[in-house]
């Protein structure tokens, strides 16, 4: 059997020890770590050795402060009482640690709580967690708690005192296959694994070993740089939309009300522009807006519905809520020639609304917004084009139903089917209402869609919680 130099030094240490097997820290008295693992996973796919690993669960204490409670007693017992009131605990404790204090007084039952008071019978009370906490700093791997102790980790760790990790413990040992192969002598020659010109020049090539390759052994895994995997849904959607004849458009992050949602035949009451909706500019707060377009935008809102535009609201700055933004600014800019020609423009940037954060919204995330503007398009049109853009994204079943966006008339959203879980919708589409494009003097439909890529991301990548693609979790990113 062919060996490699390395393979049959680390046999001849088992066959020189007679033994027939070590531990990974054992053998490192020998040969490097990485040495080891390499070469026994060389030796495991010729069927000389076997390699055994064991994941062994570790607890590690990651806070050693007093827990919150503990701090409420210490402080009544240096001050010589046994009770204090609920709104005094900020003299205490930080804000974050009251709700915890209170919760873990009532579950460990060490003193009552009363008209906005806590009263302790016994100050110097004995904490099972606290024991545990100690008995994890002599001890740390999980298997030698009892079943009680580990749900008290649980506890420790929801609390944020404790933290899991893994050991692995390695043994390899030899097989019968091995066992026969160190019966005879090994010997270790010189032997050559990469020809260099001072060997070929030399004539050494012609005395020593040359090694052959193998192609099918296990190496290390490497991880080589990419791109992160939303950046590659960007740069795919991007692909897809160039080559269906589109051209990419941009405009600013920062936009007025006026170009955000007067422009888009949304009235100034609309709640949607309120402060628990939209990202409003402390400073500066205001902007400039169009002369030439603000009369005619204010007649259509108050002919249309009958309240009193205010200019004052139009000017007042935002963080973009939706990249339809853009969109408008491109059609608002064409002049009366280019009117006439047909136009198929998209924008995927950034855009920000007001979210409380969870598994499935985030207050900053990517969208893509596109229009198709020629004579005689119609829903149909739309209704194509959103299939074959589905379709080149991966997604083979597509259905459309009916649905409401304040600025597209008629609407609808498109949904994809998923096995093992379903239709899912993942865009919005329509067409532009007269009321839209009456100011910038656009007679044609206007064709107009949008999906947001934290959506589309969760489902290309199968994940449950949108958060997980900004955690920087190298595994995950390794992985996907």
């Amino acid at each position: 059997m062919d060996l490699h130099i390395d393979e049959k030094r680390l046999l001849k240490i088992f066959q020189e020890k007679n033994r027939d097997e070590f531990s990974l820290e054992g053998l490192e008295k020998y040969m490097q770590k990485e040495k080891i693992l390499r070469v026994s996973l060389w030796l495991k796919g010729k069927g000389l050795v076997d390699i055994d690993e064991k994941v062994k669960k570790i607890v590690n204490v990651v806070n050693e402060d007093d827990f919150p409670e503990r701090k409420i007693a210490k402080y009544l017992k240096e001050n010589n009482i046994k009770e204090i009131e609920i709104k005094k605990l900020k003299d205490i404790l930080p804000k974050e640690e009251i709700n915890a204090a209170l919760g873990a007084i009532k579950r460990k039952k060490i003193a009552k709580i009363e008209k906005g008071k806590i009263i302790f019978d016994n100050l110097d009370y004995k904490d099972v967690e606290e024991e545990i906490l100690k008995k994890i700093k002599e001890n740390k791997y999980l298997d030698n708690f009892n079943e009680e102790e580990k749900k008290i980790i649980e506890i420790l760790k929801k609390r944020g005192y404790v933290d899991f990790d893994e050991e692995k413990e390695v043994k390899i040992k030899l097989t019968e296959k091995g066992k026969e192969f160190i019966k005879k002598p090994i010997e270790i020659e010189e032997e050559i694994t990469q020809l260099t010109r001072e060997i070929i020049i030399s004539g050494k090539w012609k005395r020593a070993y040359i090694r052959p390759y193998d192609v099918k052994v296990p190496t290390k895994v490497v991880y080589p740089a990419k791109v992160h995997p939303l950046t590659r849904i960007i740069r795919e959607v991007k692909e897809i939309l160039l080559a269906m004849g589109f051209k990419e458009i941009k405009s600013p992050i920062v936009e007025t009300e006026f170009w955000n949602f007067d422009m888009l035949f949304e009235p100034q009451d609309h709640p949607a522009r309120e402060m628990q909706d939209t990202f409003f500019l402390k400073y500066p707060n205001v902007g400039e807006i169009p002369t030439n377009l603000i009369d005619k935008v204010k007649e259509v809102h108050e002919r249309c519905w009958k309240y009193k535009f205010d200019e004052n609201v139009s000017k007042r700055l935002i963080l973009r809520t939706h990249t339809t933004a853009s969109s408008i600014r491109y059609l608002a800019s064409l002049s009366e020639e280019e009117k006439n020609k047909p136009h198929k423009v998209f924008c995927i940037d950034r855009v920000f609304r007001n979210e409380a954060i969870d598994y499935k919204h985030l207050p900053e995330f990517y969208q893509c917004e596109g229009i198709v503007m020629d004579d005689n398009v119609n829903f149909n049109n739309l209704i194509g084009i959103l299939k074959e853009f589905l379709n080149r994204l991966g997604f083979e079943k597509v259905r459309f139903r009916p649905a409401y966006f304040p600025f597209t008339e008629p609407s609808l959203e498109a949904e994809v089917y998923l096995e093992g879980k379903g239709w899912l919708e993942i865009l919005g589409a329509g067409i532009f209402r007269p009321e839209v494009l009456e100011p910038i003097g656009i007679k044609k439909p206007v064709l107009a869609w949008g999906i947001g890529f934290s959506r589309l991301a969760m489902l290309k990548y199968n994940l449950t919680d949108i958060r997980e693609l900004h955690k920087n979790d190298l595994n995950w990113l390794r992985r996907i």
